[in-house]
Parts: C-alpha cells; sequence; structure tokens
C-alpha cells in the first residue's frame, strides 16, 4: 500500500499479476481469476480499479482482436451485472464506467443479454432451481426464516436468482458462483459466506480450489484495506456439503 493508505494503480497492477499467478487456473481455467477479481475489487469499494483490470487482460495474446476484447467485456459486465444482485446497484455501475472509459471504440460490445427477460412462472421457476441447486436441503431453513418476511423470499426468487443469477447464457453455474462468493466474502458476511462456501462446492469446485479461491479474495481484501475476521472457511463447512 502507498504512504497515503490509498490504493493505487501500480499496485493493482501487482494484484493483478499476483491474483493470476495464484488462481487454480490448471483445474478451473485460465478464464476464471477475472471474475474473482472483478467481483472482489467491486464489493470492497475498489470499482475505479475495473479499467485496470480491463487494460490488464487485453495485454494477453488471446485478446488481440476486437471480437476477442468483445467477449472479454461480455463477461466483465456479466460478473458486474450479477454483482448487483449481491453488492448493490453503484459499485457496479462505476466499475462499468472506468471499463468504458478505457475501451476502443472498435472493442464495444452492444450486446443486451436481457432484453427478453420477462416475470412470470418461467422466471420463476429458473430462479427456484438455481437456489435449489445451490442450497439443496439447507433451503428450507431460509424459507422459514423468511416466512414472516416476504418480500425477502420474493425477491430472492424472482429477482436474485430468477433476473440475476440463474441467467447463465454469458456465465455458467461455476463463473457464477465464483463471482458471488467472491462478491459476498469480501464485504465479511459470516452467514452469507458460509452458503456460497458451500454452494461453490456443490457446483463441482474442489474443497482445494475454494480455499485458493478464498486466498484470492483476501488478496483484494488486503488491497483495499478490509479486514476479513468474521468469514468462515472452506474446511468449515465441508460437512455440509
Amino acid at each position: 500500500m502507498s504512504s497515503s493508505d490509498e490504493p493505487t494503480a501500480a499496485e493493482a497492477k501487482v494484484l493483478f499479476e499476483k491474483l493470476e499467478q495464484k488462481f487454480p487456473s490448471k483445474t478451473l481455467g485460465g478464464e476464471r481469476w477475472y471474475l474473482v477479481a472483478i467481483a472482489a475489487l467491486t464489493g470492497s469499494g475498489q470499482p475505479e480499479f475495473a479499467g485496470g483490470l480491463y487494460t490488464h487482460l487485453i495485454e494477453g495474446p488471446q485478446y488481440t482482436t476486437p471480437e476477442a476484447r468483445q467477449a472479454l467485456v461480455r463477461r466483465l459486465r456479466e460478473a458486474l451485472v450479477k454483482s448487483v444482485s449481491i453488492i448493490g446497484v453503484c459499485r457496479p455501475l462505476e466499475a462499468i464506467f472506468n471499463i468504458d472509459a478505457v475501451q476502443r471504440p472498435e472493442d464495444k460490445d452492444y450486446s443486451f443479454s436481457r432484453e427478453n427477460w420477462q416475470s412470470g412462472p418461467e422466471n420463476y421457476e429458473r430462479g427456484v432451481a438455481w437456489l435449489d441447486k445451490i442450497y439443496k436441503h439447507n433451503r428450507t431453513g431460509t424459507i422459514n426464516s423468511l416466512a414472516a418476511h416476504k418480500d425477502f423470499a420474493w425477491i430472492s426468487a424472482n429477482i436474485t436468482y430468477g433476473l440475476y443469477l440463474s441467467d447463465r447464457q454469458i456465465l455458467d453455474d461455476i463463473d457464477t458462483e465464483l463471482v458471488v462468493l467472491s462478491g459476498i466474502m469480501v464485504q465479511n458476511l459470516k452467514r452469507e459466506s458460509a452458503w456460497h462456501l458451500r454452494g461453490t462446492r456443490r457446483v463441482g469446485v474442489s474443497h482445494e480450489d475454494v480455499e485458493v479461491v478464498q486466498q484470492c479474495v483476501e488478496m483484494v481484501a488486503a488491497f483495499a484495506g478490509i479486514r476479513l475476521n468474521r468469514i468462515p472457511r472452506v474446511a468449515d463447512i465441508e460437512h455440509e456439503v
């Protein structure tokens, strides 16, 4: 950290390099570390470094064409769209503004993933199906807790999971849970972090890889000056998987 205690672009660049090296790309692939990075940066209150993450990424040989850079920004944008459901809109919006500011005109992607989205039974069923995959039998406890708070139950099924998280046109199951876990964990939320450590295991990420992902989130938190002192580790919830 700089002497002013505010992270700098140079320090962010070092962070990105370390995250890319740390992330278990051999087992999870090389196109997921930056999803953890963008979700954790945004959730930690550092969305202004999203543009720097994008420019760092497009230095790679796989992003030499406008088409490749457009595909990349679709993934980053979808991570931010999903992050709205767990962080709120302002920080993801700030992140996308920062990415847009450094994009070349030919790299802009004008697709609209939720253009034809509709509320209703199909959306609800899709949301509940994704809830069931993440929570399984543990969902009963959450339903019971929200019995006297039906607005939140409705939001969870129809909006958080129906509109946002169950849409897997761009990001798949593992991508989505990495975004959710990272964005929640960096907020130092004990209960929800435990749920999504468990959920990340349930979508097929190994115990060892989840632990490394958590270490990546902790690196972002340290960069942002956030102490993560409430969240469990994957070992703590393994017996629930």
